[in-house]
């Protein structure tokens, strides 16, 4: 019998996969385009300075923004690119944009069922019912055609709508994606990404506001079932929180933040109009907003997001177009309304972030932009516009800023999470 060479080998398993698979072919070759954009020039773009192969934004004196990488709709990430650009306005000072449009996600040719996810799937049922794990029959032929297909046309888009995000000590991002039906846990070096899967019959229903505690566990609120459901940092179901005796005790919790020195964690109940404070074992500490009853301290009005730093608890209310300002013992000390206009209409999806400094971000789910205040209300700046590449945004919804000043922005209309650096110049 003649013995085939190492080439040949190859080349049988190739023809094999495209006679199996009857997707690949000559004529299937992926398509990579050039992402344009409508985006509208910013109000005032100023440079005085060459352009860079990275790009950056000077947001105010001695303050900058460099953009770091994204996770795209198939949970890779992605470190920078010379084809970016980051475009803004900021008072006082100049703005350096760089680069040109990044390359666009190429259309699907295969069925997705067919390409390896970079994800490992967590399913965890309501009592009575139990995780079953099916039988999956995967032939040789069949796992080499998944794999070469992967390889030649990307991993499976798994964010739809990413919306609230918070990382853990590990770095990896915890990212709330309603229109998806999932938590995604991500981890920018692919090793331990994972999905909570929400859904009818499962713990967790409608995924929203997420927030993890000092020990990486992670807690979801869900605004369907009207509890906080607490996972492990694998994505294992711990407890419910705000679950008593199966009936909710929240009509709707958005947004939710964790003091991970205190151990204090902070939620929005929208309809309600009102913030709780409760310890990680679910025991209200202490309640802002006014009852159906009119007794209670301070008053909300639609609060939809948090964000905690070393010193300040903001809570976005008024349909994403105000801020109030609660300190670290748990009283109301100041609120102040943000900037409005045509493109700037009150919007329940805005996103709320601090940085380490004490300054808010709010991104605007209208016009793709992102506003910078101090923690008085004194605005700083704002950038990004609408669009589809690098700085530029759609619908961006939730933020998040991290210890080290790492900003995420969920950019939820492009189904993906750009990063950014703030740097300190002086």
């Amino acid at each position: 019998m003649k013995r085939l060479c190492a080439p040949q080998v190859s080349a049988v398993v190739l023809i094999c996969l495209v006679v199996f698979t009857g997707v690949v072919s000559a004529q299937t070759v992926p398509d990579i385009r050039v992402a344009t954009s409508s985006a509208v020039a910013p109000e005032r773009v100023v440079s005085n300075e060459p352009v860079r192969a990275f790009p950056y934004l000077r947001l105010w004196r001695g303050f900058e923004l460099k953009y770091v990488g994204m996770f795209s709709a198939d949970a890779v990430y992605r470190t920078t690119s010379k084809m970016t650009v980051v475009t803004g306005n900021s008072p006082g000072e100049g703005i350096s944009p760089a680069g040109s449009a990044a390359p666009s996600n190429r259309a699907n040719e295969v069925p997705q069922s067919m390409l390896i996810s970079v994800e490992r799937v967590v399913e965890d049922f309501e009592p009575p019912g139990h995780a079953q794990a099916e039988a999956q029959a995967h032939s040789r032929p069949g796992t080499l055609r998944n794999q070469f297909l992967t390889y030649a046309y990307g991993h499976p888009s798994v964010l739809r709508t990413p919306h609230n995000i918070t990382t853990d000590s590990r770095h990896r991002l915890v990212i709330s994606d309603p229109a998806a039906g999932a938590v995604h846990v991500l981890d920018p070096r692919g090793k331990t990404s994972f999905r909570i899967v929400a859904g009818e019959g499962r713990r967790l229903h409608q995924p929203q506001g997420v927030a993890v505690d000092a020990n990486d566990n992670i807690y979801v609120a869900d605004s369907e079932r009207g509890f906080v459901v607490m996972f492990d940092r694998s994505g294992n179901f711990v407890r419910d929180i705000g679950n008593f005796r199966g009936e909710p005790e929240y009509a709707s919790p958005h947004g939710i933040a964790i003091d991970q020195g205190a151990g204090r964690l902070y939620l929005s109940d929208t309809p309600r109009n009102l913030v709780v404070v409760l310890d990680l074992d679910g025991h209200v500490l202490r309640q802002f907003g006014k009852l159906h009853d009119g007794t209670g301290f301070g008053e909300f009005d639609h609060p939809t997001d948090i964000a905690v730093n070393h010193k300040h608890v903001f809570v976005l209310d008024r349909r994403g177009t105000r801020i109030q300002v609660i300190d670290l013992t748990s009283h109301q000390i100041s609120r102040f309304d943000l900037t409005t206009g045509v493109d700037m209409m009150p919007n329940g999806e805005n996103g709320l972030g601090t940085d380490q400094e004490g300054n808010v971000y709010v991104s605007w789910a209208n016009n793709g932009r992102i506003w910078v205040y101090t923690g008085d209300g004194r605005f700083l700046c704002s950038f990004g516009e609408f669009g589809t590449r690098v700085g530029e945004f759609a619908s961006p919804g939730g933020l998040w800023i991290d210890s080290a000043n790492r900003l995420y922005v969920a950019d939820s209309g492009n189904g993906r999470v750009q990063l950014f650096q703030l740097e300190t110049t002086h």
